[in-house]
């Protein structure tokens, strides 16, 4: 019971701080200083945004001339490569590929090994 009442009594001084806070109203000195903090942090978050982008072109321009340097010394290797596949496929085209038997090796049969008489086998008499 008395951790509820404690929350109940934080709850209602929490209330009244709020309306307190609403109904005073501030000199004008403070409100002139407040909106000057935020002037300041607004054009801190402006020169960020704009550093940022700056920053984003920066390195997209890079990516671009990357890409574009490696797609000029891909693109020579597959047009090279584009006919010597045409030549294959008009060449196997042109004569259809004949499976022929794999020759037999000629192989002299082999006696079957004798066993040997005298040999142990290991068991004792």
């Amino acid at each position: 019971m008395l951790p509820l009442l404690t929350f109940a009594s934080g709850l209602v001084a929490g209330i009244v701080g709020v309306r307190i806070a609403k109904s005073v109203k501030a000199p004008e000195s403070l409100r002139s200083a407040a909106s000057t903090v935020g002037d300041k942090a607004r054009q801190g978050l402006d020169q960020a945004q704009s550093g940022l982008r700056g920053a984003a072109v920066t390195s997209l321009s890079a990516i671009e001339k990357s890409s574009a340097s490696l797609r000029q010394k891909l693109t020579p290797a597959e047009t090279e490569t584009a006919p010597a596949e045409a030549t294959v496929e008009k060449a196997a085209a042109a004569k259809p590929a004949r499976k022929r038997p794999a020759p037999r090796k000629k192989t002299a049969a082999k006696p079957a090994a004798e066993p040997v008489a005298d040999a142990p086998t290991g068991e004792a008499s």
